[in-house]
């Protein structure tokens, strides 16, 4: 008789909105529990993730109580994982375990019993993690059947599960199965009993394991209607016991302890199927889709489709770097607690909290959904990236850092940054990505005021560009082609940025260039400084930092040199900008070479370019740095530029002249940072806004607001200006 593995994994990341969270509560985890209650012979394998765990045990404590009750009967095995949901391959070993012995820890105390599995978040998979798994007390983990596949078995040997190990450590592997995974809401109830049918040939005892997310049952969109309004899961929770014959609903462990693993097998690395597209590059995530999908129509499609695998996990940090910067962030923190860590033990037996609540904030920040992007990853929502930083600002505020001066390697590109650390801010400059700002914290709110997302281009944007012209020309959509939108018009938002975000970022345009042209990647730069190289001199002394470029402009040997000095909660900046004359720009080489316009904007020189890049130091220009901002309230009502115009929120778009002051203000956290400058200064301002897709389809999502200062200038005269930035409560 075939045995059913029911598997139900329920999450939350750290730093959602409570309002998101019970809506999930009350339209998907309260009804599927009620239901699941009053079929006590319906076995269950449950995951619920430690945040999640934590805002039940604070909200709704009526569900923990329920779930005792399910457990105490033997109707629920309950399943740990890493606490806060990390992708434990890309977490420090010490916090790997650490992270699934919290967890173990609070099920033991919660429901008096600790777990044999867990839920591997994502089903992120490398081959390395049997000893460390196993190192924190876990017997078993389930994957999808796809890690399988990708191991050269077929579908009709997975009734059950496998060993794998690591250097002579064993884990017990389950494949969760991709038929049911589509089946499982979404489908009517036979097609669930056809696939159990055909399970039941498979052999011996064989297994059908349905692993996948809680929030299908109710929080995706339709399924609320469809699963409990329409029936549906009354309907299969009857069609399960209606069917005793062909149907023994079993957990994990008890279908460990009545059956011996199938075979050996070593899973490459991978995870589900859909999460391989999404890691690609956005050219190859868009090719490798329509194949998949042209494949699955050709007559042989399964046989050359078993073979086809999308992109690696990790491949997210190449993909975004503000991904990368906030993982290596994380890692830096970790190693930061480690070597404090004699410190707090001689203080633990005085203070145990602050030392548990210091590796809390830790695991917080390695939470999952951020630091990637797909149909479900969470890089492109604001509030998950600011729950990373806040929870690293804040363990690190705990640690007592020292204020410093600090030149190393922190993002892993072979390349130094700078961290000037003060007792109010937090300053990591990148020499050579344009001598700029990359991440500016203000500890006492423990915010990150550069938290700005750059607008990517997307595997899947062509289908944005696709709806719109379906829309214009008034055709039929095709659901095979489309994604629904929450608004009309979002192709008219899809510009990309040449590189990623940042500020302190040094621009040369023409003095006709227009603001629009800025906004949306049209413009050009003049010189080679935008994020160039720039040559480095920390002085620790007094907190400074003096970034310097010698480069070519229109001809010319120019120097931009801008020297910053940190004090308390301001940032003091002085730039100069001279002509060098005792250097010849123009040698024989240099003739045969395109300038860095041309490499930049092919399709934008002009003969009035021709004439601009001539050697001329009296040729009027525009010399502009850049700032990337993005306060806690983003583009709501409690954020506003304290300017006089009538337009004025935080997603507002104008130009400004003649200004020697203006601050960003965010009424909801009480923050402020604020613009003071030396001279009249004119100023663009827009909003940086991207396109992308969730469960409910394509959104525009507010990233931050761009401000470029700028001034115009004669290279024939030099030019000087200063200006501080001050980050502050209000």
């Amino acid at each position: 008789m075939p045995n059913f593995i029911f598997c139900i994994h329920n999450h939350q990341p750290v730093g959602n909105f409570e309002d998101v969270i019970e809506e999930s509560y009350k339209n998907a985890y309260l009804p599927f529990l009620k239901a699941l209650c009053k079929h006590p012979s319906i076995r269950l394998s449950f995951h619920i993730t430690g945040y999640l765990l934590d805002w039940l045990l604070e909200n709704h404590k009526e569900y923990i109580e329920m779930l005792q009750e399910m457990i105490r009967r033997g109707q629920v095995e309950m399943m740990g994982g890493g606490y806060y949901e990390p992708i434990l391959a890309v977490i420090p070993p010490q916090d790997r375990i650490g992270q699934i012995q919290m967890m173990s820890d609070k099920l033991e105390e919660l429901f008096g019993k600790r777990p044999r599995g867990m839920w591997l978040a994502e089903r992120i998979w490398e081959p390395h993690l049997p000893r460390y798994l196993k190192e924190a007390g876990i017997e078993y983990v389930v994957v999808d059947d796809y890690h399988f596949v990708k191991a050269g078995l077929k579908k009709e040997q997975l009734a059950g599960y496998y060993i794998t190990e690591d250097l002579g450590v064993s884990l017990k592997v389950f494949p969760g199965s991709e038929r049911l995974r589509y089946i499982i809401p979404f489908e009517a109830v036979d097609k669930f009993i056809e696939n159990i049918r055909w399970v039941e040939s498979l052999g011996r005892n064989p297994a059908a394991v349905f692993a996948d997310d809680g929030e299908k049952f109710g929080t995706w969109p339709g399924t609320h209607q469809w699963v409990h309004k329409e029936g549906w899961l009354k309907k299969f929770l009857e069609a399960i016991e209606a069917n005793k014959d062909i149907i023994r609903p079993v957990t994990f462990s008890e279908y460990i302890d009545s059956n011996e693993p199938i075979g050996r097998v070593y899973l490459p690395t991978t995870s589900y199927m859909e999460m391989g597209e999404w890691a690609l590059p956005a050219e190859a995530s868009g090719t490798y889709t329509n194949l998949i999908n042209e494949v699955k129509v050709w007559p042989d499609g399964d046989r050359i489709r078993r073979f086809l695998q999308g992109g690696f996990w990790r491949n997210f940090f190449a993909k975004y770097p503000e991904a990368n910067w906030m993982h290596k962030r994380m890692l830096m923190v970790s190693e930061e607690i480690a070597d404090c860590g004699l410190r707090i033990a001689e203080l633990e037996s005085k203070l145990p909290t602050p030392n548990s609540q210091l590796r809390t904030y830790l695991y917080m920040a390695q939470c999952n959904d951020a630091y990637w992007h797909g149909v479900f990853g969470g890089l492109y929502l604001p509030h998950l990236r600011r729950s990373v930083y806040e929870n690293l600002i804040k363990a690190e505020n705990m640690s007592n850092l020292t204020p410093m001066v600090q030149e190393a390697d922190f993002d892993a590109d072979t390349f130094n940054e700078i961290l000037v650390r003060t007792p109010k801010l937090n300053l990591f400059f990148s020499p050579h990505n344009g001598g700029s700002i990359v991440e500016l914290d203000y500890r006492p709110k423990a915010v990150n005021v550069c938290n700005t997302l750059s607008r990517w281009e997307e595997g899947y944007h062509y289908k944005v560009k696709l709806q719109g012209e379906k829309q214009g020309s008034g055709e039929t959509k095709s659901i095979h082609d489309l994604t629904a939108s929450k608004e009309e018009g979002l192709e008219n938002y899809l510009f990309f940025d040449r590189q990623q975000r940042a500020s302190l970022v040094d621009h040369f345009l023409k003095k006709e260039e227009t603001l629009d042209a800025f906004r949306t990647s049209r413009y050009e730069e003049l010189g080679d400084f935008f994020h160039k190289s720039y040559d480095k001199r920390s002085q620790e002394e007094n907190n400074g930092v003096v970034l310097s470029r010698d480069g070519n402009l229109m001809g010319q040997r120019v120097k931009v040199e801008k020297r910053i000095f940190i004090k308390d909660d301001e940032i003091d900046v002085k730039y100069r900008v001279v002509k060098k004359e005792d250097e010849k720009m123009r040698s024989s080489d240099d003739e045969k070479k395109l300038s860095t316009s041309q490499l930049l904007n092919p399709s934008t020189s002009t003969t009035q370019d021709s004439e601009l890049r001539t050697p001329n130091s009296k040729l009027p220009l525009r010399f502009g740095v850049e700032f990337n901002l993005i306060l806690p309230c983003c583009d709501g009502m409690n954020g506003f530029y304290d300017i006089t115009a009538k337009d004025k929120g935080l997603d507002s778009l104008g130009e400004l002249t003649g200004i020697r002051q203006i601050g960003l203000v965010d009424k909801w956290t009480k923050i402020r940072v604020s613009f003071s400058f030396d001279k009249d200064t004119s100023m663009w301002r827009f909003p940086v806004e991207t396109v992308s897709i969730s469960e409910a389809g394509f959104e525009r999502i507010f990233q931050g607001s761009c401000l470029l200062f700028f001034w115009d200038i004669s290279m024939d005269k030099g030019f000087e200006a200063g200006f501080k930035v001050k980050v502050e409560s209000i």
